[in-house]
């Protein structure tokens, strides 16, 4: 299939399937116009996102990578009343930026904004494990990090989905540490023995594993 006709379907499928509303494409702006990197999720990627918390019945939801709160408030959406998400972001610019839309959401009782080191952060949540998913969309060289974090406290049936899991091709041939990251984050959900995972080629690829066992 040539890139013409996939972009043409990509279109299609935005078309029809993507809705995101006037204050998903605010925050998205917002975004731009505070100089945050423009890295979050696509709406489409944060459609699927969403799908996947729902698919697996999810109450408790950590995600590493706050951002401005856009992918926040997808996965919130998708979360029952007593439902519940803890996002995490080291910037302390991102935090205030996320809790002031995730506010504007309507979401703030649904979802606490920590600010911190991912890795101690989530040493820190162990105590109320297990949890239902983990989101990654945060440094690349901590991901296999938060990979083991994630295989040892979601709950059987949980899953793990992680950004950028090709990272722009950079995976086939690896140069510096956030490269070596990634790599061996897939490496690691791909040979798990709890998880049955994989890539799916949306974006720049999206990371998925079940925890089965």
């Amino acid at each position: 299939m040539n890139e013409t006709i996939t972009q043409q379907l990509r279109e299609y499928v935005n078309d029809i399937f993507v809705r995101e509303d006037e204050l998903l494409a605010f925050v998205r702006q917002q975004t731009a116009e505070h100089g945050l990197p423009q890295i979050n999720l696509q709406p489409h990627e944060g459609l699927m996102v969403q799908l996947f918390v729902r698919m697996c019945a999810a109450r408790k939801v950590v995600e590493v990578g706050a951002l401005a709160g856009y992918s926040a408030i997808w996965i919130a959406r998708a979360l029952p009343s007593d439902g519940r998400l803890i996002t995490i972001d080291k910037s302390s610019q991102h935090c205030a930026l996320a809790r002031a839309h995730i506010q504007r959401a309507g979401l703030a009782d649904k979802v606490s904004v920590l600010q911190g080191d991912g890795r101690q952060i989530l040493d820190k949540l162990a105590v109320d494990a297990p949890f239902d998913a983990l989101f990654v969309d945060a440094d690349k060289v901590s991901y296999p990090h938060y990979f083991s974090w994630a295989a040892e406290h979601l709950r059987c049936g949980g899953i793990v989905m992680a950004h950028n899991a090709f990272w722009g091709g950079q995976i086939l041939s690896p140069q510096s540490e956030d490269d070596y990251g990634l790599v061996r984050f897939n490496q690691m959900l791909a040979e798990h023995p709890a998880f049955e995972s994989t890539i799916i080629e949306v974006g720049d690829g999206l990371a998925l594993g079940v925890k089965v066992d």
